[in-house]
């Protein structure tokens, strides 16, 4: 496993990569990462908290169960500056009454940021949890919406 980090307004992250791909991307927050930088998704995280928007998306190697897999999935196609419910996601992928269980793939997503579970809501639109902290998922959603 080869791991490097990038910073971004919102705190650090450690990018964990297996010979798949980037497999974990673990936030730590206002800690300084102990590993090097890694300069080409830095550029792409950088791009993510610009106007510019995600411009380039490293190979990823997700693991998780064949639901989650697909919650990860429906969770790619959410525009930037737009929000589905975890009740819209879990119709969308054929299992209606799973919203809860959404909700916890949604916890479990390895790579936050290029799987964007922060633009999923509540039904009633309120902001929901979010695994990153909900002052986060705040000023996600507020920055994608500018």
């Amino acid at each position: 496993m080869n791991i490097k980090s990038v910073s971004s307004p919102i705190g650090s992250f450690d990018a964990a990569y297996n010979q798949l791909g980037l497999h974990k991307l673990s936030f730590i927050g206002q800690s300084q990462s102990k590993y090097p930088k890694d300069q080409r998704l830095q550029i792409s995280i950088d791009n993510f908290f610009s106007e510019k928007g995600l411009q380039f998306v490293p190979t990823m190697d997700l693991q998780g169960t064949e639901f989650q897999l697909l919650v990860w999935n429906a969770l790619c196609s959410i525009p930037r500056g737009s929000t589905a419910s975890y009740q819209s996601i879990a119709e969308q992928i054929g299992s209606p009454n799973a919203s809860r269980a959404v909700g916890t793939a949604c916890k479990l997503n390895p790579i936050p940021l290029f799987i964007p579970c922060h633009r999923v809501v509540k039904q009633d639109h309120s902001i929901g949890q979010f695994a990153l902290g909900t002052k986060n998922k705040k000023f996600l959603l507020e920055m994608e919406s500018l």
